[in-house]
């Protein structure tokens, strides 16, 4: 009986190990490890720790593997784009016998990714109002009575800052 329920929990596992992806590895692993460990623990005399120890143990296997996979697609795709990158430098030159020729571009020059420091202008307005008096005057058969009047002086500056900006790995 004992060894019944071993195979079964081990083919458990090995079959939801096939089942691996990046978003569901680490529950697999819990599970599987789950299933083996209760087995083990059953030919031990205590299933419950041996299912404990084995989700345990599944689960940081899982997370391992869904390490791996994440790792591993990151790499494709770090290839795939230089390989993107690579195609743009090749120019197609035509021979005098008519035939293609793929000839890459020697002036281009791949530059890795850094911070520039780029200048930002922004202007500061500090104009204000200033109270005027106006003197008594005549225009034309109307008289105006001396009061206070409201100008705007203007006035300001330019602030310039200098920004920290990140440029990317690209080909000059």
């Amino acid at each position: 009986m004992k060894s019944a329920l071993l195979a079964v929990c081990v083919v458990l596992a090995t079959a939801s190990s096939g089942c691996l992806s990046a978003q569901n590895s680490t529950g697999v692993g819990a599970l599987g490890g789950a299933g083996v460990g209760a087995g083990i623990g059953a030919i031990f005399g205590n299933p419950a720790l041996g299912a404990l120890i084995g989700v345990g143990i599944g689960t940081i296997g899982g997370a391992l593997a869904q390490s791996h996979i994440e790792k591993k697609k990151k790499r494709e795709e770090a290839k795939e784009l230089e390989e993107q990158l690579m195609e743009g430098q090749e120019k197609k030159v035509t021979s005098k016998d008519g035939s293609g020729l793929k000839v890459t571009d020697k002036d281009k020059t791949f530059v890795e990714g850094h911070n520039e420091y780029v200048l930002k202008k922004e202007w500061i307005d500090t104009s204000k109002k200033e109270r005027v008096w106006i003197e008594e005057k005549t225009e034309g058969d109307r008289r105006i009575d001396g009061h206070y009047e409201d100008r705007l002086i203007p006035s300001g500056y330019w602030d310039v800052q200098e920004e920290k900006v990140w440029i990317p790995d690209h080909y000059e």
